[in-house]
């Protein structure tokens, strides 16, 4: 009996998850959310000495977890909204990540699921790209990848939906972070701070602001038919 009980509640459990798929429809008329993200205060962007490879990877390099106009308009921020139920259809976009100078390419990125991750070396020395989902402060490793030769290229379906952590275990100062969503909602802000996500049903939505050196910001947005609405916050420093 105990066993029914157990396989009636996963069985329920499996229908409300499946309840909750991202429906794909002809959005008309949608609205937008658009703002700009800033620091409340100057955050000098750390150096990092290297130590090994140095002819291709310098001797020091900037950390770019802090890059702040003069305005502290925030660069590489996350914007995603939650919980999105339906609306258009995702990119189908690959996702490049590209080991250039002993930095990840991009640094920050958002791609949508159903994409594929297209892994480069454009260095002549051995990079390692380890693809890391983050669940709940853990991560998992997705995919982990060994590119010993200059230009090549390794090409790879992208499996699950969230904040994918990328580390290179040769170079333990390479990083990037990319947000894979089940739907196109999410944005990366541009040197400027500013960010756009358009053709939105009209609707209550949740917005997650991530940045890897800036506490997350969780806001309530309206929008409506045809309308822009205005999100701009200010983040602090962890």
């Amino acid at each position: 009996m105990k066993k029914i009980l157990v396989l009636a509640v996963v069985f329920s459990l499996l229908l409300a998850s499946a309840s909750f798929a991202y429906e794909v429809i002809d959005v008309k008329n949608g609205g937008s959310i658009k703002g700009k993200i800033k620091a409340s205060a100057k955050v000098d962007d750390p150096v990092l000495t290297i130590d090994k490879d140095t002819e291709t990877c310098g001797k020091s390099q900037p950390a770019r977890k802090y890059i702040l106009s003069a305005n502290l308009e925030v660069k590489n921020a996350i914007v995603i909204v939650e919980d999105v139920q339906k609306g258009k259809a995702g990119s189908k976009a690959d996702i490049t990540i590209d080991n250039n100078k002993c930095y990840f390419e991009p640094f920050v990125g958002v791609g949508s699921k159903g994409a594929k991750f297209v892994i480069k070396n454009s260095d002549s020395i051995l990079h390692n790209t380890n693809l890391g989902l983050m669940l709940q402060d853990k991560r998992q490793t997705v995919y982990n990848l060994a590119l010993p030769k200059k230009d090549q290229v390794i090409t790879k379906d992208v499996k699950r939906t969230g904040l994918h952590a990328v580390k290179c275990d040769a170079h333990g100062w390479m990083r990037a972070y990319i947000f894979v969503a089940e739907h196109p909602y999410a944005a990366v802000t541009s040197a400027s701070g500013d960010f756009e996500i358009k053709d939105l049903l009209p609707g209550k939505y949740k917005v997650k602001i991530w940045h890897e050196g800036f506490a997350e910001v969780v806001k309530d947005v309206e929008v409506a038919a045809g309308k822009a609405s205005d999100l701009s916050v200010t983040v602090t420093k962890k």
